[in-house]
């Protein structure tokens, strides 16, 4: 045998690599998917302030929380979060949202991921830099999933629709500057609304928990509640902003539910974790036929779905005193996928977590295999 002919299949790998590579090496940030390798991560910090009882977007937003939650948002009401006192665990909401993420940074670390941290902001620096009337709406750094998303070598700043978040991009900017400089980085920002004024309905909106990467395709949730979440004119405007590189496909949700990861998550391609009873026309065409874990509202409405893939064979996944989620853990371990529980009971009490607590800067590319 002539030692010197090279297998097809070998010379197939070797070409892919040479083309995954580079598109890595060339670009500070990449992604392209929801389950490719995860190399770089921002996680939140357990930094803010709840907003004041008298905002006017107030008792809209709240209604994408169960009852519990939304009772003690209000006795909690324009309180800083490092003030924010436990009734039994005796510890600070900065204390308790800060050991969920140092356990959820071990777990990313122990698989290989690097991690980033926003700056920190503080109620000063907001007052100085946006106006002290923008704090009665609050602030919050524990979810950096909403203020931005990576497109392949795109990085998009949002305007968000939920008031409380609107000065959080702040604590981004050093980490982008950097990533900027690198090189192979496109840095693009919405329109942004005036910092007091609700986003009015011909203004685009886009939250990042609503994206979801699913092959050429990108579904944009649409939740039916008008204080949160993304609205049909940004949808418009993403479609254009990106081009043809995706196809776009709008997702309208029930008003109970935030953004569309609170109800689908893609483990890896052909495998998805859904509540059917949240979308409002039924599940994606692009996802129909796929192995599906469904999960009832009630469950989806404690986070039960919002998880992160880490690459194909790795997925982490909250619990809390609701829900322990043992359901999905175990069809996703019946499938082969290797489940990392964390306690997020803090993160979810405020409406968010893994998938919210993160926001992916480089994976592995998917779509050049």
């Amino acid at each position: 045998m002539n030692s010197r002919i090279v297998c097809p299949v070998a010379f197939g790998c070797l070409f892919a690599l040479s083309v995954i590579y580079p598109v890595l090496a060339e670009n500070s940030i990449y992604v392209d998917s929801e389950y490719g390798a995860l190399k770089e991560v921002i996680v939140g910090l357990p930094f803010g302030k709840s907003p004041d009882l008298n905002v006017s977007w107030l008792q809209e937003t709240l209604k994408v929380l169960p009852p519990d939650e939304a009772e003690y948002a209000l006795a909690t009401a324009g309180l800083s979060w490092e003030k924010m006192i436990h009734p039994v665990k005796k510890m600070s909401e900065t204390e308790l949202l800060e050991e969920e993420n140092r356990e959820l940074i071990r777990i990313l670390e122990s698989l290989g991921v690097k991690v980033f941290r926003p700056k920190r902001l503080t109620e000063e620096f907001i007052a100085q830099n946006y106006g002290k009337e923008i704090l009665a709406n609050g602030f919050s750094q524990d979810f950096p999933r909403d203020n931005m998303i990576v497109i392949g070598n795109q990085a998009i700043e949002f305007n968000l629709r939920t008031m409380l978040r609107r000065a959080d991009i702040s604590g981004f900017k050093d980490i982008l500057a950097a990533k900027f400089k690198t090189g192979g980085m496109r840095w693009i920002a919405m329109p942004h609304a005036e910092p007091l004024t609700p986003t009015l309905p011909d203004s685009p909106a886009l939250e990042g928990g609503d994206f979801v990467f699913v092959g050429d395709t990108i579904l944009l949730g649409n939740t039916q509640n008008p204080s949160v979440g993304s609205n049909q004119v940004g949808y418009e405007w993403i479609k254009r902003i990106v081009g043809d590189e995706y196809k776009f496909i709008c997702v309208p949700l029930v008003d109970k539910i935030l953004h569309l990861d609170c109800v689908l998550s893609i483990p890896r391609h052909g495998l998805a974790i859904v509540c059917e009873e949240a979308y409002i026309d039924g599940l994606p065409a692009c996802i129909k036929g796929w192995d599906l874990i469904k999960v009832p509202i009630a469950d989806a409405s404690r986070l039960a779905v919002n998880g992160l893939p880490v690459d194909e064979k790795n997925y982490i996944m909250s619990y809390n005193d609701h829900v322990q989620n043992d359901f999905v853990r175990n069809e996703l371990e019946k499938r082969g996928i290797t489940v990392h529980s964390v306690y997020f009971g803090t993160h979810n009490g405020q409406g968010g977590s893994i998938r919210c607590s993160t926001q992916p800067l480089k994976r592995m590319p998917v779509r050049l295999r």
